[in-house]
């Protein structure tokens, strides 16, 4: 846990932990994950052991990240897709419930069309850097109907509904929870 805490420490900051609110620990991850002393954090052997609450925190922003910038497409497969699972259990944990549903139905899409983010992601790898090109010519014509389906199903995601806003719900689960993180960290 010790170089766990590091990695927390650059995030948001142990030694003030127990003196600032959830927003601002939201606030401090946010600012912080995509500083370049971070970019290990998401290495296997690092994120996997970091505490659940900054797993979750880290899983939710970088998915937001991706649909304000790709789409759902870009989302599943980037990097960050490889974490659906995860994703999706984050948004149920912290009570996201209508969005844990969609990502749910677009996994299920997916399987029925025998495709995964792992070999979305090793599609997207085997092209060329800086390669400008689109999800049906990166996957195949093949999947036009499934990336349709997708996209139907996405258009109810939070992003597109004023009334859900999954930081409200990440902000009340850390908050909740913050005693947790630091004895966790603490360990």
């Amino acid at each position: 846990m010790k170089e766990t805490s590091i990695y927390v420490k650059k995030l948001i900051g142990i030694e003030n932990l127990n003196n600032i609110k959830a927003e601002e620990i939201l606030e401090q991850v946010s600012t912080n994950l995509y500083e370049k002393s971070n970019y290990q954090i998401r290495d296997n052997d690092i994120f996997d052991n970091l505490p659940i609450i900054i797993k979750d925190t880290i899983l939710l922003i970088d998915f937001d990240t991706e649909l304000n910038m790709n789409g759902i497409l870009g989302f599943l497969e980037n990097s960050t897709g490889l974490y659906l699972d995860d994703t999706m259990e984050a948004l149920e944990r912290i009570g996201a419930t209508e969005d844990y549903e969609i990502l749910r139905e677009i996994k299920g899409i997916m399987l029925r069309y025998n495709l995964d983010t792992k070999k979305m992601r090793s599609n997207v790898n085997k092209g060329i850097e800086h390669e400008i090109t689109n999800f049906l010519r990166t996957h195949g014509q093949e999947y036009h109907q499934m990336a349709e389906e997708i996209s139907i199903a996405a258009d109810d995601l939070y992003l597109y509904h004023n009334e859900r806003n999954i930081f409200k719900n990440l902000t009340v689960y850390v908050d909740l929870n913050k005693d947790n993180l630091i004895n966790e960290i603490s360990k």
